[in-house]
């Protein structure tokens, strides 16, 4: 019999973790504070909050802290992708209702919103989303810090194991080798069959046919002036509920008014009719049409129709001075 003891080894392992501030509520001492959406004195302001206001506190950046965004905050998103107060798309979030303002970030497709209010530009106003993290100086803010955690985690020893092994040692038999005979095997003579004598057949005759291509006269192929609408405008059509295949050949003169206040990014023109009516929302991605000016012109195109939408859009795939 042996013996094998097996001795565990004894130890302790420690495991600092360092902590940003627990959230804890803070308090606004300065007169008026900018809250910004970056730890930056240059980001760009998203609300302002008088003195006294509590805040919750997030952690520490800088010379800044973090901040969970306060309900007062504005936040923007287009009404156009939004469904039973669902997005329908992935979403910027803006500090104002225009394209142009600052953003805090994206929603993702599918998000649940509250929406306050909708302006008469298509901005929705909604409750600022949990989770989203705002910036405020840190000198501006009374709060207490909170310490950095330390986490030791200690490894109790094992207790000693001492296991006993039998060794057995198995005895095999010995084993003659077999005397094998080998009787060589005698193959069968194989008579070769005569094959019989080929046939002598005579070559065929080869007559020689002169061979006269004929081409057909091609006729020039004048390509399509029509040019495709590109996959970025398609996916965007497509996401404000065109139906592609519902597009109307229409030809429409009219001048171009800039949308300043535009919810959808395609959609930066209206095509007025006599300078008052809206009568088509354009886009176009083969046309540039920032460089028309309001100059009255003839536009040709798809027009397609958006659910809910008073105002169809109109694709422009050509444009002429009207003569």
């Amino acid at each position: 019999m042996k013996k094998i003891f097996a001795f565990a080894c004894f130890g302790l392992i420690y495991a600092l973790g360092s902590s940003i501030a627990a959230a804890g509520e803070g308090e606004v001492i300065a007169d008026l504070l900018n809250i910004r959406t970056q730890p930056s004195i240059k980001a760009p302001v998203a609300v302002k909050l008088a003195k006294g206001f509590k805040v919750e506190v997030l952690g520490e950046s800088g010379e800044f802290v973090e901040v969970a965004i306060p309900a007062t905050a504005p936040v923007y998103i287009s009404a156009v992708y939004l469904n039973e107060n669902k997005t329908t798309s992935v979403l910027k979030m803006y500090v104002a209702g225009s394209i142009g303002a600052a953003s805090y970030g994206s929603l993702p497709k599918g998000s649940e919103v509250k929406v306050l209010e909708i302006d008469r530009f298509g901005w929705a106003k909604i409750e600022p989303p949990a989770g989203l993290k705002l910036y405020a100086a840190k000198r501006y803010i009374k709060y207490a810090p909170v310490a950095k955690i330390e986490v030791k985690e200690e490894v109790k020893p094992k207790a000693e194991v001492v296991a006993d092994v039998k060794e057995e040692v198995a005895v095999k038999p010995e084993v003659k080798p077999e005397t094998v005979t080998v009787t060589p095997q005698t193959k069968p003579e194989v008579k070769e069959e005569a094959k019989p004598e080929a046939e002598h057949v005579p070559k065929p005759e080869v007559i020689l046919v002169e061979t006269v291509t004929i081409t057909p006269e091609v006729k020039p192929v004048t390509p399509a002036t029509e040019e495709k609408m590109s996959a970025a405008t398609e996916k965007a059509l497509r996401e404000i509920g065109v139906d592609l295949a519902q597009g109307k050949a229409v030809t429409a003169d009219g001048n171009l008014l800039k949308i300043d206040k535009t919810t959808v990014p395609l959609l930066q023109y209206a095509l007025m009719k006599n300078n008052i009516t809206h009568e088509y929302y354009v886009c176009a991605d083969k046309v540039n049409l920032a460089g028309l000016g309001a100059v009255k012109m003839t536009f040709k195109g798809q027009a397609f129709r958006v659910p809910g939408w008073r105002v169809p859009i109109l694709y422009v795939e050509s444009v002429a001075a009207i003569k």
